[in-house]
């Protein structure tokens, strides 16, 4: 019996370190928050605050206060595989279903969009220290084109 638990303990002990470890190699891991002063939204407003949190399996998580003072959370799965998947929550482009291609190591490219059409094309870039991502947004909105370049730190 001391033996299967030592066993166990030992499995548990690797496959902890290996999510560790694969975690550690993909830099996109890890909580993100806005910054607004190096952030660019055309049209506008930004959001008043956003904190993205992207892990090992490429569930990305978004919450924060919206322009208009009111919280707004969302997700969708950043996989790099070229399939489609859907959004969770009020994503800001209103899109139902985000598909990714991983351009590089540091670099995935995204199409959003809401009842098979393309609302948002998205590049999610980490720079080669680590410490910052940049999402480049361009696509449509109610109000018309919108391009937004959001710089986020790394926590």
């Amino acid at each position: 019996m001391k033996r299967q638990i030592g066993v166990f303990a030992a499995l548990v002990i690797v496959l902890a370190a290996g999510s560790v470890l694969l975690a550690q190699s993909n830099p996109f891991v890890g909580t993100w928050k806005l910054n607004l002063e190096k952030s660019k939204y055309d049209p506008g407003p930004p959001p008043q605050s956003a904190t993205r949190t992207w892990d090992a399996s490429g569930m990305v998580m978004v919450s924060g206060v919206g322009a208009s003072g009111k919280p707004v959370s969302y997700g969708y799965s950043v996989k790099g595989d070229g399939k489609e998947s859907p959004t969770m929550g009020a994503i800001p482009n209103k899109a139902d279903m985000i598909s990714t291609k991983k351009i590089d190591a540091n670099t995935y490219e995204a199409t959003f969009t809401k009842a098979g059409k393309p609302v948002e094309t998205t590049t999610f870039k980490v720079s080669n220290g680590g410490k910052t991502l940049t999402i480049d947004a361009k696509g449509s909105a109610d109000a018309g084109f919108v391009e937004n370049v959001q710089t986020l730190d790394k926590q």
